[in-house]
């Protein structure tokens, strides 16, 4: 929850005021506080300081009304300079959240203490540009024999030692083959990010019910947190509703506990598992990219490669794939990847270059 904080008059100017400690901490509080997760707090707050830290070490106090332009290009400038000319060397990315994070703040300053910062510092300061990231698409070749791969998961996770099992075949401790299963089948479906995966509980999904989601014409994940406090749904591929059905019959009961509410559980006697059982963002990498080297070892042409295998690939393919579909228009495909920036869109629905190389060739 935000902090109560009681108002007072900020329209005179009160040398007390005139401090970028204090109106950092006001903000954090007001405006900050109980409306994001705690890391993504930390995070501004870290971001604001190195500015403070910068400005006192620059004039040898922390004036909110001596705070210029010229000031904050000049904090930019070091937290993207390489450590030889005694910058950071902060990539440019990096670089840009700190920018965002400051002009946010000097933004509502501006609001709140107008007779302190009578104009904004970071108004006119351009963002490093960036270059695009390089979507990584899988080709319709590679989902046919990554969807291959996961319905033989099992075998993958058998034990070693036959001869001591007397010819059993048993899975591994913690082996989970279904609900790795299901999850490459729900990011494909779905083009979830990988803390929403992870997000997930049950009663999410509409139906829940195993037999129910396997007869279902339709079935959908709903009420999903994305970025920016946004909340959407995203339906579930015939294969998605299968695999997630087979995984909630067979394997979830396995590791459920009284207050497990989490869709995907971590397996019990994992090492560091969660109380609620819920997996680690990191589990849905690792997942992956053991299932791209089992992968790419059973595929003698490299072209077919897909390691590392990561949760975004699964994103840009699902996109990849949506976009393909003649009927589907530029609102579906920012309400279905719920994003709503145009520039990643198109690096999103970028295809693949051998499918791009595929389209030159017949010309």
């Amino acid at each position: 929850m935000r902090q109560n904080t009681t108002r007072k008059n900020f329209s005179v100017y009160d040398p007390e005021e005139d401090r970028l400690t204090l109106w950092k901490e006001r903000y954090m509080g007001m405006e900050i506080s109980g409306d994001r997760k705690r890391e993504v707090e930390k995070k501004i707050d870290l971001q604001l300081n190195r500015f403070i830290d910068f400005f006192r070490d620059r004039y040898g106090y922390e004036k909110v009304t001596a705070v210029v332009k010229r000031d904050v290009t000049a904090w930019l400038e070091q937290l993207y300079s390489p450590p030889e000319k005694g910058g950071e060397g902060y990539a440019p990315a990096t670089v840009n959240n700190h920018q965002a994070a400051l002009s946010r703040f000097m933004k509502w300053l501006r609001v709140r203490a107008p007779q302190l910062l009578s104009e904004d510092p970071t108004k006119g300061i351009r963002e490093i540009m960036l270059p695009d990231p390089k979507p990584r698409t899988l080709t319709s070749e590679q989902i046919l024999t990554l969807k291959n791969i996961c319905d033989r998961l099992e075998r993958f996770h058998l034990k070693k030692d036959r001869r001591r099992m007397k010819g059993k075949m048993e899975l591994k401790t913690h082996a989970r083959p279904r609900r790795d299963r299901a999850i490459v089948y729900v990011l494909l479906s779905t083009g979830l990010r990988r803390e929403e995966l992870v997000n997930l509980n049950l009663d999410q999904v509409e139906p829940s019910d195993p037999m129910q989601l396997r007869a279902a014409r339709s079935a959908k994940i709903v009420r999903i947190r994305g970025k920016g406090k946004t909340e959407g749904t995203e339906y579930l591929s015939a294969d998605a509703r299968a695999a997630l059905a087979d995984y909630l019959e067979f394997e979830r009961h396995l590791d459920h506990a009284e207050e497990t509410i989490s869709l995907f559980l971590s397996a019990i006697g994992t090492p560091a598992r969660k109380i609620d059982g819920r997996l680690y963002p990191r589990s849905i990498n690792r997942i992956l990219e053991q299932i791209g080297k089992w992968h790419d070892a059973e595929q003698k042409d490299p072209e077919r490669h897909i390691s590392p295998l990561r949760p975004h690939d699964l994103r840009h393919t699902f996109a990849n794939e949506l976009a393909k579909h003649p009927d589907v228009t530029e609102q579906d495909l920012e309400r279905l990847l719920r994003h709503r920036n145009k520039r990643y869109l198109t690096i999103y629905t970028r295809p693949p270059e051998a499918t791009s190389a595929g389209f030159v060739e017949k010309l």
